[in-house]
């Protein structure tokens, strides 16, 4: 009898893990998780699973996709999903909700350490992790620091300017706090593509994902974008020469929650796998080098790197910006075919 694609991808995970691990036999058990590609995708199978081959005997196949893609594979297989969790930021989040594609998460013992601002007010799993979007940019090529999103149109950095397209939540982030610099609103950015334009001959490359981006610095293909701080932090502790800060209005903070897929083939598997991102012990060692996640679980301090952008969770919200992802996130297919019709280099 032929096997699906799934099954075939976690026999061959229990089987590679049975062989690694001591104790994991070759039929273990599995959790298919999403990631994004890049720096999660680096930190979660160096310490999330790990973690939670030890704390249960099964083992995670991992799986990086951008969030806007993993709500589309959910959706068109509902009966038998192609992951268990899926990794989510507020935007795709409010899809997957309206999809009616995921479960609510069960109360557990991680979920007392989240503040309740970090908890789904409908019950859906917590966020455990927030992103900071600021500048980046290569410190021996851009001699003095940016202050300001203005600063990549600046006429030295023609075709030096690296940029993501709006199916990111970065690139989509970006354009709406542009827009509301520049006059326009959450769901009024005109102004942001109007300037982005402006912006083209600056333009030296559009990456698929934040973790594409980062790496173009890596590659000597750009000198300064936005990005996400873990995304740079994580390359600079590889001795890339790239630096980052907040711009002067403010950085941008997305929060980004794991949430459990609907009709799961992982059982009770799949609420451990979140239990464990969540636990005190696996955010200690997300939050430091050379992964820097910013910890949702507030036994777990700001440490090293991290301390360069905030004190901690509380301190992080009060000096940069949430964005209202319920007020566009409906308008963002437009958006997306729009960017990615006119901003072509």
């Amino acid at each position: 009898m032929p096997i699906s694609r799934r099954t075939a991808l976690r026999i061959g995970a229990a089987s590679l893990a049975g062989a690694a691990l001591p104790g994991i036999s070759h039929g273990a058990e599995s959790v298919v998780a999403t990631t994004y590609p890049g720096s999660f995708d680096e930190a979660f199978k160096a310490v999330v699973g790990p973690a939670f081959t030890k704390a249960t005997g099964a083992n995670v196949v991992f799986t990086p996709l951008l969030a806007i893609d993993q709500v589309a594979k959910i959706q068109a297989a509902r009966a038998n999903p192609p992951f268990d969790v899926v990794l989510f930021d507020e935007g795709p989040l409010i899809n997957a909700i309206k999809a009616d594609v995921l479960e609510k998460f069960p109360a557990g013992a991680s979920l007392a350490d989240i503040p309740d601002a970090f908890k789904h007010p409908d019950g859906y799993a917590p966020v455990v992790t927030c992103q900071v979007i600021g500048i980046a940019y290569n410190p021996k090529k851009v001699k003095a620091p940016p202050t300001s999103w203005e600063d990549l149109w600046k006429p030295e950095y023609k075709g030096r300017v690296g940029i993501t397209g709006m199916a990111s939540s970065l690139g989509t982030a970006f354009m709406v706090d542009v827009a509301k610099l520049k006059g326009g609103s959450d769901t009024d950015i005109e102004p942001a593509f109007k300037a982005m334009q402006t912006l083209l001959p600056n333009v030296g490359a559009i990456a698929q994902s934040p973790g594409a981006l980062a790496a173009l610095f890596q590659q000597g293909e750009i000198d300064i974008a936005f990005n996400y701080f873990n995304n740079i932090e994580l390359l600079r502790t590889k001795g890339v020469d790239v630096d980052f800060v907040a711009p002067s209005t403010g950085a941008i903070v997305v929060r980004t929650s794991a949430q459990l897929v609907k009709n799961a083939q992982a059982g009770k598997l799949a609420p451990a796998y979140l239990e464990t991102i969540m636990s005190e012990e696996v955010q200690k060692d997300l939050e430091a080098a050379p992964w820097v996640m910013m910890p949702t679980n507030k036994k777990v301090p700001f440490t090293g790197a991290n301390l360069k952008l905030a004190k901690g969770l509380d301190d992080l919200i009060a000096k940069n910006k949430l964005l209202d992802w319920t007020k566009f996130q409906h308008l963002r297919g437009d958006w997306i075919t729009r960017f990615t019709k006119e901003m072509k280099t």
